[in-house]
């Protein structure tokens, strides 16, 4: 995309600037994706130790990621070719932070019009997560997300393990060079593109 703000504009900016230019997602950039990411897994568990036992996942297998929405890249294809039962996601509560819960169950449709959780669901921690898959506005290239601009994910992001990997999810025209930061901004560590999953950071 052309013409993109300076430096020194402000997250707001930004977001409506990217909300007027930013292209559709297409069937060919979430197959190019989902490639990466199945590619990406299949290593990582490799490097992982899974540990049998109790009564969700172990934290090698058990990755976290999103539902999304109508101007998002979906995943959905990623969790038929891995396995739902892989894959936790979040809720949002009436009040408080958003909670986590298996992908397989009921689900009933988000504010925002994405499948979540009802509110029964079997409720996970964040310990159990072994990996994230995290969905954004926008990314840079040394791992700053632009969210939108409510800061639940980057609550939910401080709150996974400190070597968890956080892979920002992306088509290439919503990665920039530099966006604004801020002290509670959390990063990611990688990000995943058509280009595949390449590691990032400041």
């Amino acid at each position: 995309m052309s013409g993109e703000p300076g430096p020194g504009t402000s997250k707001d900016a930004w977001r409506q600037w990217i909300r007027e230019h930013r292209q559709p997602v297409t069937a060919a950039s979430t197959a190019a994706v989902v490639a990466g990411l199945r590619a990406f897994i299949e290593a990582f568990d490799k490097g992982s130790t899974a540990v049998a036992g109790g009564p969700v996942p172990s934290r090698a297998n058990l990755i976290l990621f999103y539902r999304a929405m109508a101007n998002e890249l979906s995943l959905d294809g990623l969790a038929d070719a891995v396995g739902w039962q892989r894959f936790a996601v979040t809720r949002t509560p009436p009040d408080g932070p958003l909670t986590l819960h298996p992908a397989i169950g009921a689900m009933e449709q988000h504010r925002y019009g994405f499948p979540q959780p009802t509110a029964d669901a079997f409720e996970l921690q964040p310990r159990h997560i072994s990996l994230a898959l995290v969905p954004g506005v926008a990314f840079d290239r040394h791992g700053t997300r632009l969210g939108h601009g409510v800061g639940y994910f980057d609550e939910l992001l401080a709150r996974l393990p400190e070597d968890c990997p956080r892979v920002g999810v992306a088509c290439r025209d919503i990665v920039f060079e530099r966006l604004p930061c801020e002290p509670h901004d959390v990063s990611m560590t990688h990000l995943a593109t058509e280009d595949g999953v390449i590691a990032i950071g400041a």
